[in-house]
């Protein structure tokens, strides 16, 4: 068994991945998370292999091939950054929410500042 692999499961039409792993292909393909699942079609198996071989992330595709990069595994290092990408992206969403409950002139002033901030960087 592969210590932090990413495991692909087939069910029919699609291909599944779950929890950390999901997050990794999240982070790659920007594909959706549901559940703490997601999935692509089988016809785009060979685009992921490829990403996931020239990252040098360890897969598991269960039942038909698999490659341990070893000690250059970069799962933990994709892990690790896929988490970041999400943390920011519920961020920005609750931020959207809250804004969107302000009235509107108070929308304006606060994208005021944000532009504002934006521009010092």
């Amino acid at each position: 068994m592969i210590k932090n692999c990413i495991k692909i499961r087939k069910e029919g039409l699609f291909y599944s991945v779950f929890d950390d792993d999901a997050k990794i292909l999240n982070y790659l393909f920007d594909y959706k998370i549901l559940n703490g699942r997601c999935g692509f079609p089988i016809n785009a198996i060979n685009k992921v292999i490829n990403v996931l071989d020239e990252k040098k992330i360890s897969y598991e595709v269960v039942g038909f091939e698999s490659k341990d990069f070893k000690k250059l595994n970069n799962y933990v290092s994709f892990l690790s950054k896929s988490e970041s990408k999400i943390m920011v992206s519920n961020t920005i969403d609750e931020l959207r929410k809250k804004i969107l409950s302000l009235k509107e002139d108070q929308i304006y002033e606060l994208l005021d500042k944000i532009g504002e901030l934006i521009n010092e960087y």
